[in-house]
């Protein structure tokens, strides 16, 4: 795990400082995705956080999570690796009122004390990036077998043919 990044910051000042933090965190750290993924071990995710303010002032981070997630595939309850990349625009805000403000392509986090927890910002990115339902894509849909129509019983084709027959006649 790098530890090159604080636990807390005022975005303001990082956004007036165009600061920017990149680094891994441990899954099993994000307490908010407990639940959601498999058991994360010794994974890691990796993070890049850029600070800045927009051209109305609005403090807006940049946010990008990628990694390999262990999920359970809800199609066949085996635990497979999701391929996370995902990245997206947020805009600190300090009330309800500022958060209906933002851009449409911003989303919102409260920073109702002046300050966030950088983690919470890794999870939400998280949570926004995950499928909300796992499923491995290599796992088959229940039925779907290979060797269908070999073992197949049409209890009608004896009719069909008869009724072949007799409009022939």
């Amino acid at each position: 795990m790098s530890r090159d990044f604080p636990d807390w910051i005022q975005p303001e000042k990082a956004a007036a400082a165009r600061r920017e933090f990149a680094g891994t965190v441990p899954l099993k750290r994000l307490e908010r995705l407990t639940g959601m993924i498999a058991d994360p071990g010794e994974a890691e995710i990796a993070f890049e956080l850029r600070f800045a303010h927009d051209d109305q002032r609005q403090v807006r981070v940049e946010v990008r999570v990628k990694g390999r997630v262990p999920l359970t595939c809800q199609r066949s309850l085996k635990v497979f690796h999701h391929e996370l990349d995902s990245q997206s625009v947020v805009g600190i805000v300090g009330s309800e009122r500022d958060a209906e403000a933002l851009p449409d392509d911003y989303e919102p986090l409260m920073a109702t004390e002046g300050r966030i927890e950088l983690i919470t910002l890794i999870e939400e990115e998280m949570l926004l990036g995950l499928p909300l339902v796992p499923v491995d894509p290599e796992s088959n849909r229940l039925g779907d077998d290979k060797d269908t129509g070999a073992d197949t019983y049409r209890p009608f084709a004896e009719l069909a043919d008869l009724k072949k027959e007799r409009d022939q006649d």
